[in-house]
């Protein structure tokens, strides 16, 4: 067994499994805020899925992954599966304490230590769900069609895990909302689903907005703040839009747009199944 594949055993040893951090998540959270779930029996058992959500603060993710049994799947980006790295840019720069003899010396050993440290990270984080995507893949310069060459990589790769059995969250909004106010959704939730064959669910979270933040905190608003998050039916792949991939996924898009705004602010009916106005 060669030096790289022991290290490579031990880091696999060193595997913390996912109920641990899951529940001492849940503990924390449950501690700090007033969270109520429904919908939990809209979960698959088995079978990939794309689980879909108004994106309103940092706390939506873990609040979903903590009360969710089985594992969600989470694109982050690469930094944050290597923080060693940011720290090794501090230790290597001029300005630095360790340019200097003697701590100068003792930088093989950080490095050395750091990498394994942060392979190890690395490798729970995914353990645990994520999976790091490199932004700047391509170079800060990114062209147009360097862009195009990227994100159809991206979609592949999200297609592959959903066939694979994962489900995979994915914030259509595209990025936090800054007022609380939902934004218009991107099609690709609906196209990757479209492409993989699998359901979507449709989920919405209320409450949680700025409720990660240090003023809320100060303030004492973070303390048992009421958060809501709501699960509702899945959509199956046979109610679908049919037609060209483009056109379906922005009709499916509309459709789960509709879905999720009433969720962030209402509990699904149970029981029979609510019929949208939408028909797709």
């Amino acid at each position: 067994m060669s030096p790289e594949e022991t290290v490579d055993s031990v880091e696999d040893l060193l595997l913390i499994p996912r109920e641990i951090p899951k529940f001492l998540l849940k503990q924390l959270i449950d501690l700090v805020y007033d969270i109520e779930i429904t919908g939990l029996d809209f979960i698959p058992k088995t079978g990939g899925a794309v689980l879909i959500c108004n994106h309103t603060d940092y706390l939506d993710v873990p609040v979903q992954g903590a009360n969710i049994s089985r594992k969600i799947v989470y694109l982050a980006k690469y930094e944050l599966f290597h923080p060693q790295e940011d720290i090794m840019n501090y230790i290597d720069s001029p300005k630095s304490p360790f340019s200097m003899p003697p701590l100068s010396f003792t930088k093989p050993l950080i490095r050395t230590l750091l990498n394994r440290m942060g392979s190890s990270f690395s490798k729970n984080m995914q353990h645990w769900g994520g999976m790091p995507i490199i932004r700047n893949h391509y170079g800060e310069s990114m062209d147009k069609r360097a862009a195009m060459d990227y994100y159809n990589q991206l979609e592949d790769y999200m297609v592959g895990i959903l066939k694979s059995g994962e489900i995979l969250s994915i914030y259509p909004e595209g990025t936090r909302s800054e007022t609380g106010i939902m934004s218009p959704f991107k099609a690709l939730a609906a196209k990757i689903a479209i492409r993989a064959g699998v359901p979507i669910i449709p989920s919405g979270i209320s409450g949680a907005h700025k409720m990660s933040e240090p003023e809320a905190f100060i303030s004492g608003a973070a303390f048992r703040a009421k958060i809501k998050y709501n699960i509702g039916q899945p959509i199956p792949v046979k109610d679908f839009p049919t037609g060209p991939e483009k056109k379906a996924a922005k009709e499916l898009t509309e459709e789960l747009e509709k879905r999720v705004y009433y969720l962030k602010d209402h509990h699904e009916r149970r029981g029979k199944p609510r019929k949208f106005v939408t028909k797709l």
